[in-house]
C-alpha cells in the first residue's frame, strides 16, 4: 500500500512540476514553486502568533523575507476553530482601520509580494490600493460583491473551498468528501472565468482546517493523503497546514505542531502544492528546498 502511494505520488509530482517548471506565473509574478507564504496575525482572535502591535508585525514579516518567503500574507479576522462567529469577527470598519495601515507600512518598507487574507469586498479594493499583492479568500469569493471587485482588481486570488451551508463532519464518506471540494473548486472556478476573470489570476486552496472549515482530523489527512486528486483541475495550489488543530488528534500542542506541520506541507508539496502557508518560515523554506531538488531528481 505504501508502495502504491508513493507510486502515485511521484507519478502527479512528475506531471504537476513538470507543468509548473513551464509556466511559473501566478499573475504577473515569477514564482519558483513550492514556494513559502509567511502569515502575519494581527487579530487578537488568531489561535497562533497574535501579532496586533504594527511594530512587532513589521519585524516579522522584514525576519519572514529574510528567511525565504516569497509572499506575506496578512489577515485580521481570526480563523481559531473556537471563536464564536457571531461576536468575535470583527466589523467592517474595524477590520480595515486594523489592516489597511499596516499593509501600507508594509509595502513602504519590506520589498516583497503582499497577500490579503479578507472575504469583505470593500476590504479587498483598500489593501489593493494599500499594496496588496493577492487576495486571499476564505470564503471563495462568495460573500457580496466580491466576485467583480476582485475581477476589477485584475490581482490574482485565492478561492479557498467553503462549505456553504457548513459541513457537519462525518456528514459523508471520505471519498465523497474529497470529490465534493474538487467539484465545488471546479464550479467556482467556472464561475470566476465566466464572469470575466483572467485565468492566470485563479489559485485554490483545498481548506484544510476543523471547527469552521467543516472536517474533523481524520478527513483532513485523508484529504492531504488525496491531494493529488485535487491538482488535476490544474491551477496553482495554496496549502495552509501550519499549526492546524489536525495536529491535536495525534496529541501535539500548538506549540508543538513544529515537525507534524513540516512533515504536512512537504507531502503537499510533493503532491502538487505550488504555495505552503506557513507560520515557521525558516524551517518551511529549508523542506521546500528539499522538495525541489527531489523533484528535479524525478524529472
Amino acid at each position: 500500500m505504501k508502495q502504491l502511494m508513493m507510486c502515485k505520488l511521484k507519478k502527479s509530482c512528475k506531471e504537476k512540476y513538470r507543468a509548473r517548471q513551464q509556466d511559473g506565473m501566478i499573475g504577473k509574478f515569477a514564482l519558483q514553486p513550492p514556494c513559502v507564504m509567511g502569515v502575519i496575525n494581527l487579530s487578537r482572535h488568531s489561535f497562533y502568533q497574535s501579532l496586533p502591535n504594527y511594530a512587532d508585525a513589521l519585524k516579522k514579516a522584514r525576519q519572514m523575507v529574510v528567511e525565504g518567503a516569497a509572499i506575506i500574507d496578512v489577515g485580521a479576522v481570526a480563523t481559531n476553530p473556537k471563536i464564536n462567529i457571531d461576536s468575535d469577527i470583527p466589523s467592517l470598519q474595524a477590520e480595515l482601520d486594523l489592516l489597511i495601515p499596516f499593509i501600507e507600512k508594509l509595502s513602504n518598507q519590506v520589498e516583497v509580494i503582499i497577500s490579503v487574507d479578507t472575504y469583505r469586498a470593500d476590504v479587498m479594493a483598500e489593501a489593493v490600493r494599500a499594496g496588496a499583492h493577492i487576495i486571499n479568500d476564505q470564503h471563495g469569493l462568495s460573500e457580496e460583491r466580491a466576485l467583480i471587485t476582485a475581477i476589477k482588481l485584475n490581482v490574482p486570488v485565492c478561492l479557498m473551498h467553503y462549505f456553504n451551508p457548513m459541513r457537519l463532519p462525518n456528514s459523508t464518506s471520505h471519498s465523497e468528501l474529497v470529490a465534493q471540494i474538487k467539484n465545488e473548486l471546479q464550479e467556482n472556478i467556472t464561475r470566476c472565468l465566466q464572469a470575466g476573470m483572467r485565468q492566470e489570476n485563479i489559485i485554490i486552496d483545498p481548506g484544510f482546517g476543523g471547527g469552521h472549515f467543516g472536517m474533523n482530523a481524520d478527513e483532513n489527512f485523508y484529504l492531504l493523503a488525496h491531494l493529488s486528486e485535487i491538482t488535476q483541475l490544474e491551477f496553482p495550489i495554496l496549502i495552509g497546514l501550519s499549526r492546524k488543530s489536525m495536529f491535536a488528534d495525534i496529541q501535539i500542542a500548538v506549540e508543538d505542531r513544529l515537525p507534524a506541520s513540516i512533515s504536512a506541507a512537504t507531502i503537499a508539496a510533493m503532491c502538487g502544492a505550488a504555495i505552503v502557508r506557513t507560520h515557521d518560515v525558516k524551517a518551511t523554506v529549508d523542506a521546500m528546498r528539499v522538495v525541489k531538488k527531489i523533484n528535479l531528481a524525478i524529472l
